[in-house]
């Protein structure tokens, strides 16, 4: 992929655009929700939500440096991209003012060129002229700090990635309750990075109210668990992963249910996963917490856990969020319980960034400020592929600095994201926040 699209696709993802945006045929359009950047085949966003003249619509959005390059990728011919509702480009030539998919739906088409805020526009000027630089061994800018220098830049960093993702999640909220909300980021992270939108796309089919309609009914674990590899279309991969008393059980389950019959046309990524990560293990695990804390509420689950325990105590809240979603009593398969690793992962990743949210929007100042003090002494993740990325560009004490805190990870995944991700070397030295931390 070309470095300026992907350029593209982080304005896009972080919305520096212009408030009054128009498309090409001139009619409004509001960004409510920007979508979850799509790292499989098909539309680069999925599951935006727009405004356009009035109408609030949710769909695919596509995004191209021309709109010449709808047609030389070929997406006229492939039917993925039929939930298009939007094709942003950098630039429009040619007198079509719509774009046309596979199964002739008319597409309005905004021009980034004119509409970019004016800061990302400035600094995407002087990208579109930057020399890619490749460094090898320890980063000039990272050589540049000492580690009290450091320090102060990650964590300015880190709470900024922080209050990005607080951000992301108030505009889903403006379609989803905290339930849901919570339900979504769960989902997505049991899909690990290669399956979280297949795994999201479970949750966003099978409604957290839905859900707790059916759980009156008498949805269970095994009928949840059922019904979700139903749709997923992974019950014959069932029968060969799960022992054959736990899969009969699962059939018959969904045998007996009245709930749904549905089927997904879901494509999952099975190369080189590793059996305990495969999706249908991942959906058993989340078949048996969603099952668990259904009637009760995921945020009725955690507030008692974020509001008693001491903000300094991770390991306390660990503990204490592993025993109110896994209820060993209720469990009818033989399950193990989310990794501990992984049930961190969701805790830094999804609940705090949430959590904070609802004490924002509850105006709980006391409970902001605890988990803000949560995310600063929370201790550091395993390794991801950022990370590992970034790894080879600092020195072996800048490297244990990093992985003191997970505030101090976000600060550098924050750094790449906003400069190495697009090799913006030169513009990383000049940016005028990290020249003010200079001590």
């Amino acid at each position: 992929m070309e470095l300026q699209e992907k350029f593209l696709h982080h304005i896009w993802d972080q919305r520096h655009l212009k408030p009054d945006l128009k498309t090409v045929s001139g009619k409004a359009v509001k960004v409510i929700y920007q979508g979850q950047y799509n790292t499989a085949d098909g539309p680069d966003f999925k599951n935006v939500v727009l405004n356009i003249d009035g109408d609030t619509i949710n769909g695919d959005v596509e995004i191209h440096l021309n709109t010449y390059d709808w047609k030389a990728h070929e997406h006229y011919e492939n039917p993925a991209y039929n939930n298009m509702i939007l094709h942003v480009v950098l630039e429009h030539k040619g007198s079509q003012q719509l774009t046309i998919t596979e199964s002739a739906k008319e597409v309005e088409i905004l021009e980034l060129k004119d509409q970019i805020d004016a800061d990302i526009a400035k600094l995407f000027s002087e990208f579109q002229d930057q020399t890619v630089v490749r460094h090898v061994g320890i980063c000039d800018f990272f050589k540049l700090n000492t580690s009290e220098q450091l320090e102060v830049l990650l964590r300015k960093h880190g709470l900024e990635r922080f209050e990005r993702k607080c951000q992301r999640y108030n505009a889903e909220l403006h379609f989803d309750g905290f339930d849901q909300l919570l339900y979504n980021g769960f989902m997505e992270a049991m899909g690990y990075d290669k399956n979280k939108f297949n795994t999201l796309t479970l949750a966003h089919h099978f409604k957290w109210n839905t859900l707790q309609e059916w759980a009156q009914r008498g949805l269970d674990n095994l009928s949840l668990t059922a019904v979700w590899l139903n749709y997923a279309n992974l019950m014959e991969k069932a029968a060969k992963l799960l022992p054959e008393d736990n899969f009969q059980q699962i059939r018959t389950a969904f045998e007996r249910q009245s709930f749904t019959t549905d089927k997904g046309a879901i494509n999952w990524n099975l190369f080189r996963v590793r059996p305990p990560n495969h999706p249908v293990k991942r959906i058993l695990q989340a078949g048996q917490v969603i099952s668990n804390i259904l009637k009760k509420g995921f945020l009725n689950t955690l507030i008692p856990i974020f509001e008693d325990y001491d903000a300094n105590d991770i390991r306390k809240l660990c503990s204490a969020s592993r025993n109110a979603l896994h209820d060993k009593t209720n469990q009818s398969l033989a399950v193990k319980d989310i990794a501990q690793t992984m049930l961190q992962t969701i805790i830094a990743n999804i609940f705090l960034p949430i959590m904070h949210l609802y004490a924002e929007k509850t105006h709980n100042k006391q409970l902001q400020v605890k988990i803000m003090q949560m995310y600063q002494v929370f201790p550091p993740l395993s390794s991801n592929h950022v990370t590992n990325f970034m790894q080879g560009y600092v020195s072996a004490g800048q490297w244990k600095l990093i992985n003191r805190k997970y505030i101090n990870q976000q600060g550098l995944m924050n750094i790449y994201y906003r400069f190495c991700n697009f090799r913006l070397c030169d513009l990383c030295g000049k940016d005028k926040d990290i020249k003010l931390l200079e001590l």
